[in-house]
């Protein structure tokens, strides 16, 4: 470990210490987000389909929820800063609101109820993401931040991929099973709140600003910052977009799939976590290593390639293999995602950027699922997938310019 992070803190830690205990409180928190992700990549949308027989609205608004809470993160950042409470805390207390929520939801009677209790749960559980990358940008060494987070996340996936498993056997046996299948992601949501709370933090940074906003000015200050998210945007978009039609693509009879709970299961989490689990430290390691703006092009068409191939078809084959390049895509971007301001920001500014592009993601994701329901019924799922792949390509295409402030990075 270097020299450097074994300065002793004001608080009794070394940083190398706060390192260690920070990464093995993020390996418990990695492996319950691992079954709350299964739930909101399958058994949400599955359920209020299948079960309560949800209209679209209340389907987009499901699958925006996780959206809706990365925008509202900028306005919780802002207001925490005011309480000079540890950037753990403010990252505990929405998961602990999203395993009451789950915990109600599991028993309702009523798709409204179930849905309402739904969409905060997922909320607060994406509202929290700047906190935690503040807490790794102050606890993690910079040129092995990707490395620490890696294993994390891969176990976070290959737990997403087994609960996904699990879940769809268990709603094969009976669909009733669901009340036991969101007890489960109740508890899991309360012991991630428990480990985010375990992790060694400071106080949140008193926010310069009166606006809650005003974080966004960033995108115009940092030049080379605000084009990598107008790209960002246009691809997250052409994804995102797509993100709940993938289930609905397979699930509902409209578009003649109709598959099982295990199929279901299969193409939507488990093979896209299994390949995600295999390549993450793979990216992992060329993220601390590599171009930047270059790895983001990769993993651009990546997913391109992936969308197309899924909504192309209905052969089960095919749509396996988009789903898999899908996941060797998220296996990366769920790196980049996390991690790559820590390569853009000034020291201390680190959740001030991620504030802002978490919730640039929330309006993509919560506008996007809207948007994706009602263009698919007007030019169809293979359509759809042609005009995503386009959208992707062009993203890509505009970063080129910036490979060069990439290598400086």
């Amino acid at each position: 470990m270097p020299r450097s992070i074994e300065l002793r803190e004001p608080g009794g830690e070394t940083l190398e210490e706060k390192t260690v205990k920070t990464y093995h409180c993020d390996l418990w928190r990695g492996g319950f987000e691992g079954v709350l992700s299964s739930g909101a990549q399958t058994f949400c949308l599955f359920i209020a389909i299948r079960f309560f027989n949800a209209g679209e609205t209340i389907k987009a608004l499901i699958a925006a929820a996780p959206f809706m809470g990365m925008f509202l993160s900028m306005l919780l950042l802002h207001y925490a800063s005011l309480t000079n409470w540890k950037k753990s805390t403010w990252g505990a207390i929405p998961s602990f609101i999203t395993g009451g929520c789950l915990l109600i939801a599991a028993w309702a009677q009523s798709l409204t109820l179930f849905a309402c209790l739904v969409i905060a749960g997922y909320i607060c559980r994406s509202a929290l993401l700047p906190f935690i990358t503040e807490i790794y940008s102050d606890n993690y060494p910079p040129g092995k931040r990707a490395t620490f987070f890696s294993k994390p996340l891969l176990l976070s996936v290959g737990i997403a991929a087994l609960s996904g498993f699990i879940g769809s056997w268990f709603l094969e046996l009976n669909i009733n099973n669901y009340h036991w299948i969101f007890t489960f992601l109740g508890l899991c949501a309360f012991a991630k709140a428990v480990a985010i709370f375990s992790m060694p933090s400071e106080p949140v940074v008193d926010s310069p600003h009166t606006n809650p906003f005003g974080n966004m000015k960033y995108i115009i200050k940092d030049k080379s910052f605000g084009y990598v998210l107008l790209t960002w945007f246009i691809m997250g978009f052409a994804n995102l977009w797509t993100l709940p039609l993938r289930v609905d693509y397979v699930t509902a009879p409209e578009w003649g799939i109709e598959g099982s709970a295990i199929y279901v299961a299969m193409i939507i989490t488990i093979i896209p976590e299994t390949i995600r689990m295999i390549l993450i430290p793979f990216w992992a390691s060329l993220f601390d290593k590599m171009n930047f703006v270059v790895l983001r092009m990769t993993l651009n068409l990546f997913f391109g390639f992936g969308v197309l191939l899924f909504f192309v078809t209905s052969n089960p084959w095919v749509i396996g293999m988009g789903s898999a390049l899908i996941g060797a895509a998220f296996a990366g971007g769920s790196i980049a995602w996390n991690l790559w301001v820590t390569k853009y920001a000034p020291p201390g500014k680190a959740g001030a950027y991620m504030s802002v592009h978490v919730s640039l993601t929330g309006i993509r994701g919560t506008i996007g699922p809207i948007l994706g329901y009602w263009t698919v019924n007007l030019i169809g799922a293979r359509n759809i997938g042609i005009v995503s792949f386009v959208m992707m390509f062009f993203a890509t295409l505009m970063l080129i310019p910036e490979i060069k402030h990439g290598a400086k990075r």
